[in-house]
């Protein structure tokens, strides 16, 4: 079965459907989301109907959870860009959306993988898994063969096999060891950072084992207009054209 693995979405409605229409066009059979479904993006509500009407199994992101509870975090610890947008998107929701926010589990599990959206180490939390170590410790705590997750936003693939050291680097076209525990790094539908500002999302063939990075051509322009047009940061809408 063709799986279509997604996240960072980042209320950007416009890379979502190019994303999800991508998919349908690909006759993916299931979809699944890890996590940051709002922040930083124009377009919060439409994002979260979307994935509520597909019924797509959604992870709990940190930005998802800074917004569902926001007496939960603590905004020193966060950029002000990313504040700003909390406060706002908190503020324009309404309460069914919130309420689906709030009941996002921190792990989708399926029989073959897990989803999750950012290190499946439990302490600290929200710890981005980009270098050695903290595959080690994310690989050491993940409970399946396979981990899908996002946070880092560029598509990375960390692999740990009996009597091999850890590997991590950048994802390409490939297969998930036999052996071992392996975590795919989704990459970012809303919000690309490697330099790539095409939508990105992973598809997974569950029969073959075979991985696919997909990039998806988007309307950019219509998704920095959204976030313009609602006064959040200019900033976040300059980076949708690099992929930064």
């Amino acid at each position: 079965m063709l799986i279509g693995i997604l996240g960072d979405i980042h209320a950007n409605i416009d890379a979502l459907n190019a994303t999800l229409d991508y998919f349908d066009r690909l006759s993916v059979k299931q979809i699944y989301c890890c996590g940051d479904v709002v922040g930083y993006g124009g377009a919060p509500g439409a994002c979260i109907d979307t994935l509520r009407e597909r019924n797509i199994p959604c992870a709990c992101g940190n930005h998802d959870s800074y917004v569902a509870f926001p007496t939960q975090y603590n905004p020193r610890y966060v950029r002000a860009e990313a504040n700003k947008v909390i406060t706002w998107t908190r503020s324009i929701l309404k309460p069914d959306q919130l309420a689906w926010l709030e009941s996002l589990p921190m792990y989708v599990e399926t029989k073959d993988f897990l989803v999750t959206h950012a290190s499946c180490q439990p302490f600290p939390p929200w710890i981005y898994v980009t270098g050695n170590k903290t595959a080690m410790m994310h690989l050491l705590f993940q409970q399946k063969r396979i981990c899908f997750n996002g946070h880092s936003h560029i598509p990375l693939l960390a692999t740990h096999r009996p009597g091999h050291k850890i590997n991590i680097g950048f994802l390409h076209n490939t297969r998930v060891p036999k052996q071992g525990r392996t975590m795919v790094g989704a990459g970012a539908v809303g919000q690309p950072r490697d330099e790539d500002p095409r939508a990105c999302a992973v598809l997974f063939n569950d029969e073959t084992d075979e991985l696919t990075i997909l990039r998806v051509k988007y309307d950019i322009a219509a998704a920095q207009k959204r976030i313009l047009e609602n006064g959040l940061p200019p900033m976040l809408a300059t980076r949708l054209s690099t992929g930064t």
